[in-house]
């Protein structure tokens, strides 16, 4: 069996908030490729990004304020912010590098 890696934990902020992105899992080619294959396999793509969100998909999704800083509502952010927080996201790690 391999032994685990070390994950890298990068902090960043976005929109005023702060959040955790996993480096490590985000560079992952078995998680980038379920994510790729999310309109075959939704929940392994989601299964995906919660691993790169450090575990906090869903508060992510409730968190992730819009481009003038409100809170999402109860259905949490639009698909419009949460494009522009997974870029803000990538950014972060390719920052890190």
């Amino acid at each position: 069996m391999a032994d685990k890696k070390k994950h890298e934990i990068v902090e960043f902020e976005f929109r005023g908030e702060k959040f955790e992105v996993d480096k490590t899992a985000f560079g992952s080619l078995k998680v980038q490729t379920a994510i790729n294959l999310g309109d075959k396999y939704p929940k392994a793509a989601n299964e995906a990004m919660d691993l790169i969100c450090c575990g906090h998909l869903v508060d992510y999704i409730d968190r992730v304020p819009d481009a003038d800083g409100a809170a999402p509502d109860e259905l949490g952010c639009s698909a419009e912010d949460w494009g522009a927080f997974t870029r803000a996201m990538g950014e972060a790690v390719a920052a890190k590098n």
